[in-house]
């Protein structure tokens, strides 16, 4: 049975990926969505809450609706398309496949099945 992705995870994983299809940092799509940068970083990291206006805001950046942060395997580009960027001269393109096993890594085991924080031992 396939593993069921929180509706955090899509969020993080479509942001990144749109952000890099936009060629923005962290701090310019925060900049031009008037939020701050720590809020990108906390969606990106898939941690924390945020406001509807935040993301509203960031969608209408990225040229995308709301929902469609929360789709499952939004697609930005062919593979073709993410190499032809990423070896482009003076790019500053990052591969969002990378980025995406990044977080993915950082997250392993901080959500449970039902994608809620996993509390720590002890507690």
């Amino acid at each position: 049975m396939p593993e069921t992705v929180s509706a955090m995870e899509e969020l993080a994983r479509n942001v990144v990926r749109k952000r890099a299809e936009h060629h923005l940092s962290q701090a310019a799509l925060a900049d031009r969505a008037d939020v701050a940068r720590a809020t990108v970083c906390k969606i990106e990291s898939g941690d924390g809450n945020v406001t509807v206006q935040s993301l509203e805001r960031i969608a209408r950046v990225l040229g995308c609706r709301l929902d469609e942060l929360f789709a499952p395997r939004c697609v930005v580009a062919d593979d073709a398309e993410l190499e032809r960027r990423a070896n482009a001269p003076d790019s500053d393109f990052v591969d969002a496949r990378a980025l995406l096993a990044a977080i993915d890594e950082a997250n392993k085991g901080r959500y449970s099945r039902a994608g809620r924080k996993r509390s720590p031992v002890g507690r």
